[in-house]
């Protein structure tokens, strides 16, 4: 912060002294300049408060940012500091990490969000982890800075730093999609089940099922291995999730069941449940049997816009909102789904319109008439 004080001069007249310390690196930054009069001096505070030159003084030393992430993820989680994700952390260490923590200025994360956005998204195949010709979702980017913003927070309390460098506007977020708004009927889901009864694919009820019990994205139901699977608890652990952590993925007892007939028949060599009849040491691409599946239950590009067609991903907003509707406790179910924030999983909710009506009835309509 910035303050101005006033002292005679030999000849009788006021002079202002204008007078900013920071904390930069944990080391304490200042710079001073006297003026004739106080506008002259307001000026300046506001033009060098947040100057880069201020900040190169405490830059050179202070430990790096790849010396603060390792603190950052070893240290309990507080107010702004809770969202974080090992894979982006990965990224900023390999951006940012030779820095100085005190140099990380808007200037370098720009620099860094720019390099997001035009980075191809990558997607699991039966090959492996391969990219795509398309780029990272804005969504996708923000959810980078947001975990960006939590180390720097950290930063900030711990006295590292006393300015936030992406505050202010100064790193603007990307606008969101409103994404995905299908979830699937009571009626479509057992349209789907008796379609896969006449799949190519022996496995593809049971896959569905998962998806429509967990709530898992489809790239960890389709990299589930046999020693994943943990009956004693009914449970199946993800441990390369896609926010970098490890959970588990509850069993119905039908899919236990199911689970357990299905690790009978498995060919030798075949660690995938999930596996590829010609390649059993691969997962099953999955793309053209779930088409089909589509298609027979009459579901396939049912509708025109493109974000309201059924998808895979429709099961994971579909049990998103089926649990909140039931559970009525965001926290407890994004134990079961792995969303990493309860705003990330907030937009799976869905009130159709005869959910609204009955919600206002239920809890507004009892008052006195009007």
């Amino acid at each position: 912060m910035g303050s101005i004080t006033t002292r005679k001069t030999p000849d009788g007249k006021t002079a202002y002294r204008a007078f900013i310390r920071r904390n930069v690196n944990g080391k304490s930054v200042s710079k001073s300049k006297v003026f004739a009069n106080k506008t002259d001096a307001k000026n300046w505070l506001r033009e060098n408060e947040n100057s880069a030159a201020l900040a190169a003084l405490g830059a050179a030393t202070g430990p790096t940012f790849s010396d603060l992430l390792d603190s950052f993820v070893k240290a309990p989680p507080t107010k702004g500091t809770r969202y974080w994700s090992a894979a982006h952390i990965d990224f900023w260490r390999a951006e940012l990490g030779a820095m100085k923590t005190g140099a990380v200025d808007r200037g370098a994360i720009n620099a860094c969000k720019a390099k997001l956005m035009a980075q191809q998204a990558r997607h699991h195949t039966p090959e492996g982890t391969k990219t795509t010709d398309k780029t990272l979702t804005p969504a996708t980017v923000n959810r980078y800075l947001a975990s960006l913003s939590s180390v720097l927070n950290f930063a900030v309390q711990r006295g590292i730093i006393d300015h936030h460098p992406m505050k202010a506007g100064q790193v603007r977020k990307e606008q969101e999609s409103k994404g995905r708004r299908r979830i699937l009927t009571a009626d479509e889901e057992q349209r789907l089940y008796t379609a896969c009864e006449a799949s190519s694919w022996p496995m593809m009820r049971l896959f569905l099922r998962v998806c429509l019990t967990t709530g898992a994205r489809k790239s960890e139901v389709l990299n589930l291995r046999w020693h994943d699977i943990d009956a004693a608890q009914s449970v199946a652990w993800l441990h390369d999730t896609k926010n970098g952590d490890s959970r588990a993925l509850p069993l119905v007892r039908d899919v236990k069941a199911s689970l357990a007939d299905a690790s009978k028949v498995r060919p030798l060599g075949s660690d995938y449940v999930f596996y590829d009849p010609r390649h059993p040491k691969r997962p099953k691409d999955i793309k053209e049997v779930w088409k089909a599946v589509r298609k027979r239950a009459g579901l396939w590009q049912d509708r025109t816009d493109p974000l309201d067609q059924v998808v895979l991903h429709s099961a994971r907003h579909t049990v998103a909102t089926r649990l909140i509707r039931a559970e009525k406790n965001i926290a407890k179910v994004r134990n079961v789904t792995g969303h990493k924030t309860l705003a990330a999983l907030q937009k799976y909710v869905h009130l159709d319109t005869d959910d609204a009506v009955e919600l206002a009835e239920r809890t507004l309509g009892k008052g006195a008439a009007a």
